[in-house]
């Protein structure tokens, strides 16, 4: 995946200022318009016959991984992003029980504790 990041950002003319990759998920960030962006996936896109791409576009917020990414108070002050942790929709918070016939090691590196309750708050608008 190296390979073909490498290649599709040596053939666009705008690039991302961020590129961050875990295995199949890619965060950027960029200081261009909305019409150069969907451009730069298009032509990712048509750069591998069976490796195609998505994107979630917003000039405020978005999830990578299990966290979501905002520009809250600190952006506008110090140009700092805030992050929080992200929760799927269909999260139930049920976890492995403890006598279950599991390995030891999946027992132990079960979570301990609630989701804290800014986590449940409404997201900012």
């Amino acid at each position: 995946m190296n390979k073909v990041e490498t290649e599709i950002l040596s053939r666009s003319l705008f690039k991302p200022l961020v590129w961050k990759r875990y295995i199949d998920d890619i965060f950027l960030l960029w200081t261009t318009n909305r019409d150069r962006i969907e451009h730069f996936i298009e032509q990712a896109n048509n750069h591998h016959p069976t490796i195609k791409f998505t994107a979630e576009i917003s000039d405020k917020e978005t999830t990578f991984l299990d966290t979501y990414i905002y520009k809250g108070e600190r952006f506008e002050r110090d140009a700092i992003l805030d992050v929080r942790t992200h929760f799927k929709p269909t999260e139930t918070f049920q976890y492995t029980h403890f006598a279950s016939c599991h390995p030891q090691g999946v027992k132990k590196a079960s979570l301990k504790g609630k989701p804290s309750d800014s986590s449940e708050q409404t997201l900012p608008s």
